[in-house]
């Protein structure tokens, strides 16, 4: 039988072996917000160094993305009006999903921003996109489900050689041979 000792240093030793293995940590997930923060914060410093002007009108006005678009002139200095003889239009900023070909369960995740700069004699676009690849259950982590900046339609998981032929397959032919042998037992 073994003394209290051998049990208690056992029991330590074991302990030391789990404390120094390392974690298995899951991959983290870059957050749709982060990923358009980031960029947001390009095209309005792409913006800046273009732009002679001091205050810029920003529209529209509605845009889910007009606050941060906001936040980041005015962290550069630019102070935003109603009215200024330079305009800044939001045409894009979203977050959008696409089916992966080489894998059923990942998705395509598109975030893109783009800013027109109008000026009185021209017109400037900066456009900035980023695109990765996510797993399906990673889209939870990914979105802010309260914010309509953040989140988007998740297309459908593509069909596959199971559920279009194996399965209807089996399905008959289990139906099929239940009746057989149901008419076959019944019949002796």
């Amino acid at each position: 039988m073994p003394s209290g000792q051998h049990i208690v240093g056992v029991l330590l030793s074991a302990l030391v072996v789990i404390a120094v293995q390392p974690l298995a940590v899951p991959a983290q997930v870059r957050t749709n917000f982060s990923v358009l923060d980031s960029l947001t914060s390009a095209a309005v410093a792409e913006i800046a160094s273009i732009s002679g002007c001091d205050s810029l009108a920003v529209v529209p006005v509605e845009s889910a993305l007009r606050w941060l678009v906001v936040e980041k002139l005015t962290g550069l200095g630019i102070a935003v009006r109603a009215s200024a003889p330079c305009t800044l239009a939001i045409a894009d900023g979203a977050v959008r999903y696409g089916l992966y070909a080489p894998s059923r369960d990942s998705i395509e995740r598109a975030c893109r921003v783009e800013l027109r700069f109008l000026v009185p004699d021209s017109t400037r676009t900066i456009a900035v996109e980023w695109r990765d690849v996510l797993a399906r259950t990673d889209i939870a982590r990914a979105e802010l489900p309260r914010s309509e900046l953040t989140t988007a339609p998740v297309p459908p998981m593509p069909r596959s050689l199971w559920d279009d032929l194996l399965e209807p397959v089996i399905v008959v032919a289990s139906v099929a041979t239940t009746l057989l042998l149901l008419f076959t037992v019944r019949s002796r």
